[in-house]
């Protein structure tokens, strides 16, 4: 299976970013210094300013959100608020995920769908999570790993810049310490993860990916829904197309400071069988496009991905 097909995220590609950039991790850093020395209330009250900042600053993403959401939302969507509140409710959960990975706060959760979090637990070869990028990634892995009692893998895509790399590499590996079965990742340039998520579903273990984000060289599929068409990764499909095993949806969304619900849905494929990939991505897309509907405000994508079909 080609490795362009196979994977769940986009190659990196080598850059080399300004220092003091954007995703450089000296303000990772910053924000750790002060949730160190400040309240919580007050972190948070300066959450807001801060984060008018960059939604000021970062044009392209800034953009690319406000596409997004006014194909999803014809009506509010063009709204400059609405593309600011994603940003704020991404700054909010970067910081839950700070409280907990640096500073060993507790994360309350709700599960929602405990009879198909149980019949995942129970089945007896491989399967594959699908999930967006909504709410808190590495948060929900760890929650996973905690009460699964099963050997789970998440993907991930190597962070901009190789200072914040490093931070997040770290801050995984201290997961993947407190939480046995937890095992991070990385689709890196010249790897083949594909392959090696194969080999792990047909061992019968499983692996959560994310099927909404296309960046870099990874072909994407369009689909369309009720007007809209959304561009998704093949990488995911082909895995389930291949492997044959169950594909479950997880979506996870943020109640408040520090809490969180997981939804844990019906697999949109039972496996026993191998379907084409586009039958997967027919079965996956109703099931993320209502979520995405419902919970609009936090998907936490940065580059355009929905277009409003013409009438």
């Amino acid at each position: 299976m080609p490795i362009a097909e196979s994977a769940t995220f986009q190659p990196h590609e080598e850059t080399a970013p300004a220092r003091m950039g954007l995703h450089d991790a000296c303000w990772t850093r910053l924000m750790l210094f002060f949730m160190r020395w400040l309240p919580a209330p007050v972190i948070t009250a300066l959450t807001w300013p801060v984060t008018a900042v960059i939604w000021l600053l970062a044009v392209p993403q800034r953009e690319a959100v406000r596409a997004n959401l006014s194909a999803l939302l014809p009506v509010q969507g063009t709204s400059a608020f609405t593309s600011f509140h994603v940003f704020y409710q991404f700054a909010l959960t970067y910081l839950d995920r700070l409280w907990h990975l640096h500073f060993e706060r507790e994360v309350e959760w709700e599960i929602i769908g405990k009879d198909d979090f149980e019949a995942l637990q129970q089945e007896n070869g491989g399967a594959l999570v699908f999930t967006v990028h909504s709410g808190n990634y590495d948060l929900g892995a760890g929650l996973f790993a905690r009460k699964f009692g099963r050997t789970i893998h998440t993907v991930r895509v190597p962070e901009a810049s190789d200072s914040l790399q490093q931070l997040r590499k770290k801050e995984l590996c201290e997961e993947e310490r407190r939480h046995p079965n937890l095992h991070v990742h990385y689709n890196e340039p010249g790897g083949h993860l594909g392959m090696e998520l194969c080999r792990k579903l047909f061992a019968g273990e499983v692996v959560c990916v994310q099927g909404d984000r296309v960046m870099g060289e990874v072909a994407p599929v369009e689909a369309h829904i009720d007007g809209v068409t959304y561009r998704i990764p093949r990488g995911p499909l082909v895995l389930a197309e291949v492997t044959g095993v169950p594909c479950y949806p997880v979506f996870l969304s943020r109640k408040g400071r520090l809490s969180y619900r997981i939804e844990i849905g019906k697999p949109f494929h039972c496996g026993g069988r191998k379907p084409k990939a586009a039958e997967i991505s027919a079965a996956w897309l109703p099931v993320m496009h209502e979520f995405l509907l419902r919970h609009w405000d936090q998907w936490f994508v940065f580059e355009p991905l929905v277009t409003r079909d013409p009438a």
